[in-house]
């Protein structure tokens, strides 16, 4: 059965709906479904998504925003419980200092004629907050759309601030892949490459090698997500063979927000990279665990 494993929705930065996102994966003809939000997941959500998805599996997912050695890195958790208090309480406090890294923003800002208040930028599904929200925006209001003018004003005014981007997410992936475990689920390293992707870059995605992976691997690690859009094809062979290597799930995913004029066309359908039997792989792993 074949799945997408890596897609977002407006409860982070997304604009689709949960029940939009479940449409989309029906329409482009996948077999079960999953939604991977920013730092966020609920019981309310996963409801809204299995009513949605009727009879098709369906996986509770979550990306979470990390650092390690002052870069961002993503992992994604897979067969989570939503409600697991630490989680909620760790989702609670990247809301909190979400909201403070983006008022800081906003601030420097000011002297741009910019205004805006942090409620401007909650989600439409549940009411959640997640600062790309308010990068896109001000990337509509301001800059048409346009990426090669928008990030680097983002970055101008993170700076002013004194802000980096990893300053959003100084939780550590140790902790991370704890944290998934104790919630009864598995963690995949997200887009572990993306050297060729200026806007990883820009930002301070930590581009892995085999020391940090290996790394993670004694610290619990579960899989790799190997195929992204951001991977060149020799980044996928250097994961892939690190995956079977280290014994890890290779996982693949679209990356998809939707049809998005800021972060582009919707993926998710497009992203053939999808081994066919994804899902039954990740349900071995998850009933290998239990």
């Amino acid at each position: 059965m074949k799945i997408d494993a890596h897609c977002h929705t407006d409860c982070s930065d997304g604009n689709l709906t949960i029940e939009e996102r479940i449409a989309m994966v029906r329409a482009v003809g996948l077999d079960a479904a999953t939604i991977t939000d920013h730092d966020f997941i609920s019981s309310e959500q996963v409801r809204r998504a299995q009513a949605a998805a009727g009879s098709m599996p369906f996986i509770p997912g979550i990306e979470l925003s990390l650092a390690h050695h002052e870069a961002v890195v993503h992992l994604l958790g897979y067969y989570i419980e939503p409600e697991y208090p630490p989680l909620q309480g760790h989702i609670l406090k990247v809301q909190e200092i979400d909201k403070k890294c983006t008022q800081q923003v906003l601030n420097a800002m000011e002297d741009d004629g910019i205004s805006y208040e942090l409620e401007d930028f909650r989600s439409g599904s549940l009411h959640t907050f997640y600062s790309l929200q308010m990068v896109k925006r001000i990337a509509r209001d301001r800059f048409n759309n346009d990426r090669k003018r928008m990030l680097p004003f983002f970055m101008q005014k993170m700076e002013q601030a004194g802000l980096a981007y990893v300053d959003f997410s100084p939780w550590s992936v140790f902790d991370a892949i704890q944290l998934i475990h104790d919630a009864g689920g598995f963690c995949v390293l997200a887009h572990p490459g993306g050297s060729e992707d200026t806007a990883m870059e820009q930002l301070g995605f930590l581009l892995h090698d085999r020391a940090t992976i290996r790394q993670y691997v004694e610290w619990g690690l579960d899989g790799i997500e190997v195929s992204s859009p951001v991977h060149t094809r020799d980044e996928k062979q250097f994961f892939s063979d690190l995956a079977r290597e280290y014994s890890l799930l290779q996982t693949a995913g679209s990356d998809c927000h939707g049809n998005d004029p800021f972060l582009g066309p919707a993926l998710m359908g497009l992203f053939t990279d999808i081994p066919a039997d994804l899902y039954d792989r990740m349900l071995k792993l998850h009933e290998e665990m239990q």
